[in-house]
């Protein structure tokens, strides 16, 4: 086959699978939409949960106040630690 009858052929399949797709391709445009619904509203909060909630929040209260009041050195101080950099291994070639 020539390559001007390729191109002739894949138009040809090109331009039918337009025509069979067209009509289908339609139908799934005009199709109504599916809603969604309503999102559920939550269901109200066990007493015994909004206690352990207000506890974890008094607990994390304390927490904050005892790292905000601790006192620091002035200036900084020296730090825990110094980052020093390791130099690469060289791997020993296989002669």
């Amino acid at each position: 086959m020539t390559a001007s009858r390729r191109r002739f052929l894949r138009l040809v399949a090109a331009g039918s699978a337009a025509v069979v797709a067209g009509p289908v391709a339609a139908a799934v445009r005009k199709a109504p939409r599916a809603r969604k619904p309503a999102p559920a509203k939550p269901a109200a909060a066990a007493p015994a949960l909004a206690e352990e909630l207000r506890k974890q929040k008094a607990g994390l209260e304390q927490s904050l106040k005892a790292l905000r009041d601790y006192p620091l050195p002035a200036g900084g101080g020296e730090p825990g630690f110094t980052f020093v950099p390791l130099k690469a291994r060289r791997k020993e070639r296989a002669s």
